[in-house]
């Protein structure tokens, strides 16, 4: 009896155990349109249900794309959502990622996956449907105009007779490419944050040297413009600007291929100021403000604190008085007569007419040179004299012989037009060493000042007339004393001529008496 119990117990025992081997090997067979049980997406529970099942809950529980976010670091901080570029589940493709779970491997692995999985659970990331690039680059290239910071370049500020200068920072700009990439990791990782990629370009203009330190030397004093008249009663006026007002014409130039900043002098601001100064001049001058506003504009550049203003003189008007003669008009203005004819082309110089009115030139038309500050040369025909002036300074005083009485030196102001070491008089066939030409006596021919003439045969015009007028026109000074004076002076220099001129001594030599000695066919 305990016998056939037995046998029955085993029998059962091994129906059992077939009976459960049998349903442990056939459970994934059993559950072939199911995920297993166990198995969920991101904490949602997507076992026991069919592929089509789980997309359906998937779809529903899973976060709305729209409210996916990622911090973007770096600036003030923007927020992206995955629907801004694109990115959401692929429900269909998780629900499928879940459905393999457990289903791939050997096939004793597959057998015991089932149990296994319900045994201690098994959680997968959801699958991406991933970011576009295009779309991840358009949305941050959209943001660089707001983080754009550009460099600044080294600049100069002029106020109040001061300059500052503002040193030079390098900009920042957003690198698209690269923070397009950054975010395309973070979200393919789902990552909660990432960090914008910036790039920081340097300024063109490091510095602001050299023009800082050339503004600085204009501004450390008061420019002077020198207004500098001796043709108008030896006028002279200084006229100061002060750095503050030199400070509003200042301004600068960037000049990138040198990389420099450059200094620039307003010369429009120059010419006002000189229109404003011109009336304080005078009637008897006027104020050459595009000249002038060159030359102050060059001092200016070079770093002077002072510049000479150029002064012309206006032509004036005579009326004439009965009696007057062309010539003696003229002389009395210091003009010689041809230029008094040139500025009167309508008038006969042999017949005037009381009350008619000519034009007295400027005398300009006497000085085509600049005048050399310091140098002049006064001629005083009463005494006979020349004295060589510098800075007010007397360096020479020399015995001349002027013209004579039917030859007259002009009285006037004039300069030293040219010079020539050995000049000839063809009309005189006189050799004049040192001659310096000093006023156009007719066109063509000068009078001038120069050494004792030498003729033909080598003589020379005796010592004894210095004292005297003795010239056809000329100032002529003593052998030796020419050469010093020749050397001395500068084409440009101011020639002054005062006074009248002595009657000349009979027995005195002089000029005509030499020339008049040679033979009629002389050349």
């Amino acid at each position: 009896m305990h016998k056939r119990l037995l046998t029955i117990a085993v029998i059962l025992l091994i129906v059992f155990a077939l009976g459960g081997l049998g349903l442990f090997l056939a459970y994934p067979s059993l559950n072939a349109e199911h995920i297993y049980a166990g198995v969920s997406v991101s904490g949602i529970d997507v076992g026991d249900l069919t592929v089509a099942q789980a997309t359906a809950r998937l779809r529903r529980e899973l976060p709305d794309p729209a409210a996916q976010t990622l911090r973007l670091e770096g600036g003030p901080g923007f927020t992206l959502t995955w629907a801004d570029v694109g990115q959401g589940y692929d429900v269909q493709a998780t629900a499928q990622a879940a459905y393999r779970v457990g289903r791939e491997g050997d096939w004793f692995a597959q057998v015991l996956a089932p149990w296994q999985i319900n045994a201690s659970g098994v959680d997968i990331e959801p699958r991406l449907t991933p970011a576009d690039p295009a779309r991840v680059t358009a949305w941050i290239a959209a943001l660089a105009p707001q983080l754009a910071i550009a460099p600044t370049e080294a600049s100069l500020t002029f106020a109040a007779g001061a300059v500052t200068a503002t040193p030079a920072q390098p900009g920042r700009g957003l690198d698209v490419e690269r923070s397009a990439q950054a975010v395309l990791n973070a979200l393919a990782q789902d990552l909660p944050t990432t960090q914008l990629i910036f790039a920081y370009p340097p300024p063109v203009i490091l510095e602001a040297d050299p023009a800082y330190t050339q503004a600085q030397a204009l501004l450390a004093r008061p420019f002077t413009l020198i207004a500098d008249d001796p043709l108008t009663n030896d006028y002279y006026a200084e006229f100061a600007l002060s750095p503050a007002e030199l400070s509003a014409w200042l301004s600068t130039i960037r000049r990138p291929a040198a990389r420099q900043l450059e200094l620039r002098i307003n010369p429009q601001g120059i010419a006002a100021w000189l229109e404003a100064l011109a009336p304080e001049l005078g009637e008897e001058r006027i104020l050459d403000v595009p000249v002038t506003r060159d030359t102050v504009l060059a001092a200016l550049q070079n770093g002077d604190y002072a510049a000479r203003a150029h002064i012309r003189h206006p032509a004036r008007t005579y009326v004439v008085q009965p009696g007057n003669y062309f010539f003696d008009i003229a002389y009395s203005f210091g003009f010689p007569q041809y230029q008094l004819e040139r500025a009167n082309p309508d008038v006969d110089p042999n017949a005037l007419n009381a009350w008619q009115t000519l034009i007295i030139p400027s005398i300009d038309v006497l000085f085509p040179h600049p005048l050399p500050p310091g140098k002049r040369i006064e001629i005083d025909l009463p005494t006979q004299t020349l004295t060589a002036i510098q800075d007010n300074e007397t360096l020479m005083e020399l015995r001349i012989s002027s013209g004579m009485s039917t030859t007259p030196t002009l009285a006037g102001q004039f300069q030293i037009l040219f010079k020539v070491e050995d000049a000839y008089a063809q009309r005189w066939a006189l050799d004049m060493p040192y001659f310096m030409g000093i006023y156009e006596e007719a066109p063509g021919f000068y009078n001038g000042i120069h050494e004792r003439p030498i003729t033909r045969s080598g003589y020379r015009l005796s010592r004894n007339i210095l004292g005297w007028p003795a010239s056809f026109g000329c100032i002529i000074v003593d052998v030796e004393e020419a050469r010093l004076l020749f050397e001395w002076a500068d084409i440009g220099t101011l020639v002054r001529i005062r006074g009248v001129a002595p009657g000349t001594p009979s027995g005195t030599e002089t000029l005509d008496q030499i020339v008049d000695t040679w033979p009629s066919d002389s050349p």
